[in-house]
C-alpha cells in the first residue's frame, strides 16, 4: 500500500479591505437604515399632525360638545376610580383631550399628570 500525496498546499486567502471610516460593512446599508428610520418618523409625526387637523376641523360648536363628553368620560374613568387597569386608557384618553383647543388649566394638569 502506498501513501497518499499530501494536497498541496493552498495560500490563505486574502481578507477585503476594510471599507473607509473603519467601517466593517458597506455604507449603504447604514444609510439604508438611517433612511427607513427617518420615514418611520416621519409616519409618526404625520399621523399625529392628523389627529390635530381632523380635531380643528370640526366645526366650533361640534368640537365643543366632543371636548365635553370626553372630558366627562375621562373624570368619571380616570379622575374619580382610577383603577389601575385602565391606565393605558385613560393615558390614551389624555392625549386625545390635549388636541382640544378647549382644554385649558385643569384639564392640561390632569391630563398631563396621566401621561
Amino acid at each position: 500500500m502506498r501513501p497518499e500525496p499530501l494536497p498541496p498546499e493552498v495560500p490563505p486567502r486574502p481578507r477585503p479591505p476594510a471599507a473607509p471610516g473603519g467601517l466593517a460593512r458597506p455604507y449603504w446599508k447604514d444609510l439604508l437604515a438611517m433612511v427607513a428610520l427617518g420615514c418611520a418618523l416621519a409616519l409618526v409625526v404625520g399621523w399625529l399632525a392628523s389627529e390635530r387637523r381632523a380635531v380643528m376641523s370640526l366645526e366650533p360648536a361640534a368640537r365643543a360638545a366632543v371636548f365635553r363628553e370626553s372630558w366627562e368620560g375621562f373624570q368619571r374613568l380616570c379622575v374619580k376610580t382610577r383603577e389601575p387597569a385602565l391606565v393605558p386608557r385613560c393615558r390614551e384618553e389624555a392625549r386625545f383631550l390635549l388636541l382640544f383647543p378647549e382644554c385649558q388649566d385643569t384639564c392640561r394638569e390632569l391630563a398631563r399628570a396621566l401621561r
